[in-house]
């Protein structure tokens, strides 16, 4: 997961607290304005609501953003999530030559035929890439250097036969 989405989530939702936090101390600072018996200055009444504006549309900015982030957030968590379920099909096995590749589990193959998928590829970028090819080695349908060895056939030499 990108960790800089969660630390961009939480910095907004700090500095929402901050400015939420300033925007009711002076709205506390109004109301005892004009709870006081003497009649409010109008100067720092009209100052403190101009403040006061200030500071809500700052917090309804940073809110905006902190939803923003949190979607962004959300959907990164589904996505990762996503991916697990979709990894979790799938186990590590190692061909009869050595090479480690996934296998779909038969169980949750879904009706899908039975195929492998690049080790290098699910665990560098976090991709599900078949493994594709006929023969005894086979390769990434991404990156055509990911290959796996899954059998080695034996050729018989013909000796010194002429076809002359």
């Amino acid at each position: 997961m990108d960790m800089s989405i969660l630390e961009n989530a939480l910095a907004l939702a700090g500095t929402a607290l901050s400015v939420t936090d300033k925007a009711a101390g002076t709205a506390e600072a109004i109301k005892k304005l004009f709870s006081s018996d003497k009649s409010p200055d109008a100067n720092e009444a009209m100052s403190l609501v101009n403040k006061l504006a200030g500071e809500l549309t700052a917090a309804n900015v940073m809110n905006v953003d902190m939803s923003s982030a949190l979607k962004r957030l959300s959907q990164e968590l589904k996505a990762q999530d996503e991916f697990e379920q979709e990894k979790a099909r799938y186990q590590l096995v190692t061909t009869s030559h050595g090479d480690m590749v996934y296998k779909l589990r038969e169980e949750m193959a879904n009706g899908e035929p039975m195929h492998y998928v690049c080790p290098a590829c699910l665990k560098k970028d976090r991709m599900i890439v078949f493994i594709q090819g006929e023969g005894d080695y086979k390769h990434c349908q991404v990156d055509q250097s990911h290959v796996y060895t899954f059998n080695r056939t034996e050729y018989r030499s013909r000796g010194n036969d002429s076809f002359y």
